[in-house]
């Protein structure tokens, strides 16, 4: 398989994972809205923009960095490990 269709093949994959994940979010936040009162749904809102600054501590770009760096060393994936573990606490901590 050509580097052109491996791209493209990752490109539709990818572009079809977001898809979903977008409309599964947008059909939850449906349900939500049709299941609970306009407080719990304004809580669950801001428990989601909580949520959603936490990914993006917790994907800084480490794991990425992983994946293109060519020989990575055990104590490589440790680090990693070991910081998404100390940022998983630090946000559960907040």
């Amino acid at each position: 398989m050509s580097l052109k269709n491996k791209t493209i093949k990752g490109f539709l994959w990818n572009a079809l994972g977001k898809i979903s994940e977008v409309g599964s979010e947008f059909v939850i936040g449906i349900i939500l809205a049709r299941l609970l009162s306009p407080r719990e749904f304004g809580l669950v809102g801001m428990i989601m923009v909580f949520i959603a600054l936490s990914e993006v501590l917790i994907n800084s770009g480490l794991k990425q960095a992983l994946i293109r760096k060519t020989a990575c060393s055990q104590k490589d994936y440790s680090t990693v490990f070991f910081f998404n573990i100390a940022i998983g606490i630090f946000c559960y901590g907040i």
